[in-house]
């Protein structure tokens, strides 16, 4: 189980820098408070209460928003890529 795993590790935090948040379950301690969201809404599903839900899922939402993103912009690049040396091939080469 996840929750298992969690407990039996244990974590150091570099003198310099202090967590953003740590889990109220375990007390993982986190560089952001979204990576704690993310966490409690992975690790501790069943224990997690309904506003940390929502905040997961929002959370979620916007992870996969940002997802879709990146391979749209990663799609139309590549695209744009083949189409100028395709036209370049067709101006130097065929001409």
């Amino acid at each position: 189980m996840a929750t298992d795993r969690a407990l039996e590790r244990e974590y150091d935090v570099p003198a310099d820098e202090t967590p953003a948040g740590t889990c109220p379950y375990c007390g993982r301690p986190f560089r952001a408070e979204r990576y704690v969201t993310f966490h409690i809404g992975v690790d501790h599903a069943e224990e997690c209460s309904d506003a940390e839900r929502e905040a997961f899922d929002e959370e979620r939402d916007d992870e996969e928003y940002d997802l879709f993103t990146f391979h749209f912009k990663a799609a139309i690049s590549v695209f744009l890529v083949y189409f100028l040396f395709t036209f370049i091939y067709a101006l130097v080469w065929a001409g």
